[in-house]
């Protein structure tokens, strides 16, 4: 039964990385699910990973199309524009800094919906380059996701399953989230070193005051992600406050209305954390690990995450850990690793879906050099810290 079970999940994967936006796809997965159902998997994970991450990317989705609107991503891509000064490397370097403080803020998920269309008003306005910024940053929200209990929502999965508390998750996975991001937004640039050492059009300098709209949707941005980064701290899962905030925005925006829901990337999840749930994953290890074991686990569950989606690998390797290093190493895996493939992240394909073409650019022949160098440098300071 289990060589099934595996049949049935590997075709639902190869499906989703095939064809990730088809139709067939969509159909494989569901199959998958209610073959795997009818066998007896438990379809309690998926409705309790899949019900709050579809609040929070619905909310996520809204509240960027807020500001899109609002006309606060234009004004924000020309204060980039204009303090690099014309130099792509600069503003390279301010696109990756500005999106590792929106992750650790409104998570990674939140963090893409807001970059990329920032991204490409930066393109479409100054001409910017647009592939280094765009792969900068899904190389760098990933990544960083893991310095900060809030940044990613497999963070909360294996906080909650394990009791790990905010500050030790934080104190043992900042600087390894910070230096793989880091790692990996100098792996970008030298790819695309051509493109980074070039120019692009400064704005005019002409300045005007925020708008109403612009207030509006700075306001709700910032109590949105003040509300994000305490809730961890407070104890309480941040999806829910979150999605009030921006639904209370919505309800007093004064215009049009747009709440954006990605049922199809809602459905490939949970179908992914049912066939995944019904394979049986050997037990992780227990105890003190060195760093060839930290380098064993990461990536590990880094390569089942690429393949799988870290949601639900999350799902079924948070059953497998105890609280100790496995437990930080492997949530290097499902962050670092996840990076690897296109379908490895939720945030990678929200991203690659609001590029509107941009798949093509974080292909795995593209992502996986970066995830395993990131593995790597945060396992060497996880190491270091144990």
């Amino acid at each position: 039964m289990l060589i099934f079970h595996a049949i049935v999940a590997a075709d639902a994967v190869a499906a989703i990385a095939l064809r990730p936006n088809a139709v067939v796809s969509l159909v494989a997965v569901v199959a998958a699910a209610a073959i795997d159902a009818l066998l007896g998997a438990d379809l309690g994970p998926a409705v309790a990973a899949v019900l709050p991450l579809a609040c929070f990317l619905t909310a996520a989705l809204s509240l960027a199309a807020l500001v899109e609107r609002s006309g606060l991503c234009d004004r924000a891509a020309a204060a980039l524009a204009r303090r690099a000064g014309g130099r792509t490397a600069v503003l390279y370097a301010l696109v990756c800094a500005l999106c590792a403080g929106l992750t650790a803020v409104v998570s990674l998920d939140g963090a893409v919906v807001l970059m990329v269309p920032l991204v490409l008003a930066l393109r479409r306005r100054f001409g910017a380059p647009f592939a280094p910024l765009f792969v900068g940053v899904v190389a760098v929200a990933n990544p960083v996701s893991i310095a900060v209990p809030q940044g990613n929502p497999t963070n909360l999965v294996i906080m909650e399953r394990l009791g790990l508390s905010p500050a030790a998750f934080a104190g043992h996975l900042l600087l390894p989230g910070i230096a793989a991001a880091a790692a990996c937004a100098l792996g970008v640039a030298l790819m695309q070193r051509r493109s980074v050492g070039g120019t692009y059009t400064l704005p005019d300098g002409v300045r005007s005051a925020l708008s109403g709209a612009e207030r509006h949707a700075a306001v709700a941005l910032a109590v949105a992600g003040l509300v994000a980064w305490a809730c961890p701290l407070l104890g309480l899962a941040p999806w829910w406050p979150f999605a009030a905030v921006v639904a209370l925005a919505l309800l007093t925006e004064g215009r049009a209305r747009r709440v954006i829901v990605p049922w199809r990337l809602l459905v490939q999840v949970a179908g992914l954390v049912v066939v995944v749930g019904a394979l049986q994953i050997a037990s992780l290890p227990a105890g003190a690990l060195a760093l060839p074991g930290l380098l064993a686990v990461a990536l590990g569950v880094g390569a089942l995450a690429a393949i799988a989606n870290n949601l639900p690998a999350s799902v079924g390797i948070a059953s497998l850990l105890v609280a100790g290093p496995a437990a930080y190493a492997a949530t290097i895996g499902l962050a670092v690793g996840a990076l690897a493939t296109p379908q490895g992240s939720v945030a990678t394909l929200v991203a690659a879906d609001l590029a509107g073409g941009g798949r093509e650019l974080v292909a795995a022949r593209c992502l996986a050099p970066l995830a395993l160098v990131g593995v790597v440098v945060a396992c060497l300071l996880l190491a270091a810290a144990l």
